[in-house]
């Protein structure tokens, strides 16, 4: 498998903005990557417009090999407006994307699609799961519904507004050591949901065969990146998954390789999550050697306390960005 020599991440959507986080050097003191900050310079100098933060996430990944290049954005926000607005912020092109891959089928994942291709002016690759756009329902404990709240991730509205999608349940190669995770087995014990009940309060989708199931999200996928000399640096949109099966996917996809850093929504802020299951996820990152863990979006309060004061741990906010190897 190729290998990037260096990969650059750039969060452009995040749940929030805060212009006090410094600068630092690897947390771990490796020496093998550095993170920047849009900080208290660039909010205060009125050469600059600040960023916007909203609940969502997207990742711009740049893997290097040698004088190439290949750029992939990882989710793209819940509304499109703050993606083009935080691209504008950063400097970033949207035509100069080579891939999008989309983590799963939630709005805060894949609602920015549509303005992102209207901004990139070009056809460009769409990789996500082939049961993203399956129709989903959320049913509230008051008795509140939202009716197929992922009716605008249509593939064929994908197609109209200039992207193509790009269906797998296997992983698929971007290039320069970057790929899917493909679907992720559900393996962890204590990241399996509790037995469906029908009519309860949650999410629910239905088949293509018409069926009305509780939506487990088995289509959601990890990007994963494979540094030389550094080991994988592994994404997740809402870890639905679970943080752990992510990893272990990535180890299944790669071998055993450092896991050098895990970033993303780690699904655990969420009302009903065991509280244990924080202890337990932190735990199991730390048995698997994750050296720099970055919890973002879903990942909830519980989860950034829990780890404040451990030197792996590294604080999110919109403009960070982080570069791995040489």
């Amino acid at each position: 498998m190729f290998q990037a020599d260096s990969v650059t991440i750039t969060v452009l959507v995040e749940n929030q903005v805060d212009m006090l986080l410094p600068d630092q050097d690897s947390p771990v003191d490796s020496g093998d990557h550095c993170v920047s900050r849009w900080g208290l310079i660039e909010h205060f100098d009125n050469k600059h417009i600040p960023p916007q933060a909203e609940n969502g996430i997207s990742f711009l990944v740049e893997a290097r090999r040698d004088r190439h290049v290949t750029k992939v954005l990882f989710d793209v926000g819940l509304t499109g407006s703050v993606l083009a607005h935080n691209m504008n912020v950063f400097g970033v092109d949207p035509s100069s994307i080579d891939h999008v891959a989309i983590s799963h089928g939630h709005p805060d994942h894949f609602g920015g699609i549509h303005k992102f291709l209207e901004l990139a002016g070009r056809r460009i690759p769409v990789a996500t799961h082939h049961d993203a756009e399956l129709p989903r329902y959320a049913l509230m404990g008051d008795g509140r519904m939202s009716s197929v709240y992922n009716s605008a991730f249509g593939f064929d509205a994908i197609e109209e507004s200039g992207g193509r999608p790009v269906l797998s349940r296997d992983p698929l190669d971007l290039g320069w050591g970057v790929r899917t995770t493909g679907e992720i087995e559900r393996k962890t014990a204590f990241e399996v949901p509790p037995p469906f009940v029908s009519g309860n309060p949650g999410l629910y989708q239905v088949s293509r065969e018409g069926d009305v199931r509780r939506d487990d999200v088995m289509d959601e996928m990890g990007l994963v990146i494979d540094v030389k000399d550094v080991g994988l640096i592994i994404l997740t949109g809402c870890a639905h998954a679970g943080v752990v099966n992510t990893i272990l996917q990535a180890k299944k996809i790669y071998g055993d390789k450092p896991i050098r850093a895990v970033m993303g929504g780690f699904h655990l802020g969420f009302p009903t999550t065991p509280q244990q299951n924080v202890e337990l996820t932190v735990d199991a990152l730390r048995d698997l050697d994750v050296e720099t863990i970055m919890p973002m979006h879903c990942s909830g309060m519980r989860t950034h306390a829990h780890l404040h004061g451990d030197k792996r741990y590294l604080q999110p906010a919109v403009g960070t960005v982080l570069h791995f190897g040489k």
